[in-house]
């Protein structure tokens, strides 16, 4: 017989996401606003995540995630065994590309960077562990988005959440991987391919990125794209 999950439980991670999802602290009302439930429902899931240890509210009153995160972050490395192996293979993939390497994994309305190994050139990607990419603008989050479920999807579109079009979703799904060359020179440019588990779920992103007026998509996506396999094989996936 089939175990029904907990929609409360549910409910309640749910608002810890949208906190998760906000570069800042968040106010109730900003949470509320969010989510669309009823205020005192929605005070009380926040004070209920404080009181497990996951949130903070701060002495203004706005709530932001605990620190505890960090060290699941952390364990959730270690047992997926991606922590000594995957920076290996990163530094494997900076030797060959010259450029920097990073793992990333799906974090709400992000791709946020969990491991990295950067290129030893003078100039190159300035992308931390713990920064949040975008879906819709950023080649690790072009590849969650085309090899997610159209159920996320179709939820992330319902939630007002920029999406890369449908027609360049396609795209990386045909190619193996999402390029992305930005004009702006602020920007730098990368290519990403997607990690999969045993059940063939992307768990993961691996990526290359580098200053645009170097980066050689056509050389990098090949070995972005051999990378991720070798990172695939660890989950099991064939």
């Amino acid at each position: 017989m089939a175990v029904r999950s907990l929609s409360s439980t549910l409910k309640t991670l749910a608002v810890c996401d949208i906190v998760a999802a906000s570069p800042k602290p968040l106010r109730l009302a900003d949470v509320v606003r969010a989510s669309g439930d009823a205020r005192a429902v929605v005070y009380q899931r926040l004070r209920t995540l404080v009181e497990a240890g996951l949130l903070d509210q701060t002495e203004d009153g706005a709530f932001r995630l605990a620190l505890r995160f960090q060290f699941y972050a952390v364990r959730a490395l270690e047992q997926a065994n991606l922590g000594e192996r995957s920076s290996e293979l990163l530094q494997q993939i900076v030797d060959e590309s010259g450029e920097t390497a990073t793992i990333s994994v799906a974090d709400g309305y992000h791709a946020v960077i969990i491991n990295r190994v950067e290129s030893r050139q003078v100039l190159r990607a300035d992308l931390r562990v713990g920064a949040k990419l975008t879906l819709g603008g950023s080649a690790s989050g072009a590849v969650l988005v085309a090899f997610g479920s159209e159920e996320m999807r179709e939820s992330l579109r319902k939630q007002g959440v920029a999406l890369p079009p449908e027609a360049e979703l396609q795209a990386v799904r045909e190619r193996g991987y999402a390029v992305f060359a930005p004009t702006d020179p602020h920007l730098v440019a990368a290519v990403a391919a997607p990690v999969f588990d045993a059940a063939r779920q992307c768990v993961a992103v691996l990526a290359i990125s580098g200053p645009i007026f170097r980066f050689d998509h056509d050389r990098c996506g090949p070995i972005v794209v051999a990378g991720a396999r070798r990172l695939s094989a660890q989950f099991g996936h064939s």
